[in-house]
């Protein structure tokens, strides 16, 4: 009967000891998985907060517009000021021929 006992209680640290290997890894996988939704919780924050700065689609189309206005209004000086540089040709070189 001794014999059987000390089977019997062979057999139970075993179990015990695999019962507490399987507890620590378990209770290791969600301490990593916690660590993960942590980290996730931190990138999406950051990336929540970057969002809340960038321009929206009001913005945007508007500055389109605006770059347009300027596109015309430099058209309209770059044509305004072709006169002005044939006159200033022409005075150069009326000044280079009377030296």
């Amino acid at each position: 009967m001794t014999e059987e006992l000390r089977f019997i209680v062979e057999i139970g640290k075993w179990l015990l000891t695999g019962a507490i290997g399987i507890y620590a890894w378990i209770a290791n996988r969600q301490s990593a998985n916690a660590k993960e939704v942590h980290e996730l919780t931190l990138r999406v924050a950051t990336l929540e907060e970057q969002m809340r700065h960038l321009p929206d689609h009001e913005v945007v189309n508007d500055l389109g517009g605006d770059m347009k206005a300027v596109k015309a209004e430099l058209a309209g000086i770059r044509e305004s000021l072709a006169p002005l540089a044939r006159s200033i040709d022409r005075v150069n070189d009326y000044l280079l021929r009377q030296k």
